[in-house]
């Protein structure tokens, strides 16, 4: 019965957050919606199965859903394309011609975005659930301390393309 309230505790505190994680990885709601459900499957099996407990769910949860995003993008046949990191919510002043360049700079993202490799991009989508350099570190399955240089790496490179779309 506790193990039951535990789960749905974290069922309900982690599960949109986990799917909008896997929707921005794989930017197709039903495959988003495959790979959170088999997480928390995997989540509610190992409750059941393991008597030690998850010392951090959270990084838990989005270590197994980016592993399984890992995987469904190796086992599609074509490219997925990655939700940008801009904040769509906002757009200054919204005249045809604003919309019309905050739409262009998503578009410039998004390419550079799906230009990264799989795991790159999983770390950035990981960043931006606020998860601490510990949690990124165990949900990515990289060392605690080379979670800041791999992130600053990553943006990085993503300047750098920026850069070199923009003929800078």
């Amino acid at each position: 019965m506790k193990i039951t309230m535990l789960f749905e505790t974290l069922y309900a505190k982690y599960y949109e957050p986990v799917f909008w994680f896997c929707f921005r990885f794989s930017n197709q709601r039903e495959s988003a919606l495959d790979i959170t459900q088999e997480t928390f499957v995997r989540l509610y099996e190992r409750m059941n199965g393991t008597p030690e407990a998850i010392e951090n769910p959270q990084a838990w949860l989005y270590k197994v859903a980016g592993n399984l995003s890992l995987n469904h993008l190796k086992n599609s046949s074509r490219h997925r394309e990655i939700e940008n990191t801009l904040d769509h919510s906002k757009v200054e002043t919204a005249t045809p011609e604003n919309i019309f360049i905050h739409s262009e700079k998503v578009s410039r993202v998004k390419r550079c975005i799906e230009k990264l490799k799989p795991k790159e991009k999983m770390l950035i989508l990981l960043y931006q659930q606020d998860l601490s350099y510990r949690e990124l570190s165990v949900a990515a399955g990289i060392p605690e301390k080379s979670v800041g240089k791999t992130l600053w790496r990553i943006i990085h490179k993503l300047s750098k393309q920026l850069d070199d779309e923009n003929g800078k």
